[in-house]
């Protein structure tokens, strides 16, 4: 576009940048997003892992809670 003075406007040049401003800005806000989403499904994978070895642990519990009864048992067996 030309003004009465002959000289090219530039404001094409501005809407240009304008736009490339923008898309930059919404190609981050769709990374961030992307790594929010990772984030949450990684932190809900952990959370159920945890629960599963939280169940092993008290199994573990219940399996070895008779080895504390050894030295009653020897002290009984002593007399």
């Amino acid at each position: 576009m030309v003004d009465s003075f002959g000289r090219r406007n530039t404001d094409d040049g501005a809407a240009r940048r304008w736009r490339l401003g923008w898309a930059l800005g919404g190609a981050a806000v769709a990374a961030a997003a992307g790594l929010l989403v990772t984030i949450i499904a990684l932190a809900r994978r952990v959370t159920g892992q945890a629960a599963d070895i939280e169940g092993a642990i008290e199994g573990a519990r219940e399996n070895t809670a008779p080895l504390f009864e050894i030295p009653t048992m020897n002290l009984t067996l002593d007399r």
